[in-house]
Parts: structure tokens; sequence; C-alpha cells
């Protein structure tokens, strides 16, 4: 029974999460997430375009009584 600790406590230690691994990656999906929606957003919210517009006025002195 006391040979088999040691081999368990090496399984743990060799299977104990790699936070530097899961730190990365979550940064990494964070990121790509932010890139995503930046992308989406800005093409949601389109372009400007300047219009000349121009206003005519016509007067009809007959509708003016």
């Amino acid at each position: 029974m006391e040979q088999e600790r040691p081999s368990l406590a090496q399984i743990e230690q060799r299977h104990r999460p790699d936070r530097w691994r899961d730190l990365i990656f979550i940064g990494a999906a964070v990121l790509l997430t932010a890139l995503s929606i930046g992308s989406v957003t800005s093409k949601a919210a389109g372009s400007v375009t300047q219009h000349a517009w121009t206003l005519t006025m016509e007067e009809h002195p007959e509708l003016a009584k």
C-alpha cells in the first residue's frame, strides 16, 4: 500500500493543471472575442457618405392669397 502512494503522487503531479497554459488560452480567447466584436460592430455602424444637398424654393403668388 505504501508503494502505491508515491506513484499516485507522481500521477497527480503529471496531471496537475498547467496554470500558465490556461491563462494564455483564456487571454487569447478574450482577445479574439474582443477583436471579432469590434469587427462586427464597426461593419454594422457603416460609413457616412457626404451628400451634396440642394434646396429649391418656388414661389406661387396664387397660393399666397
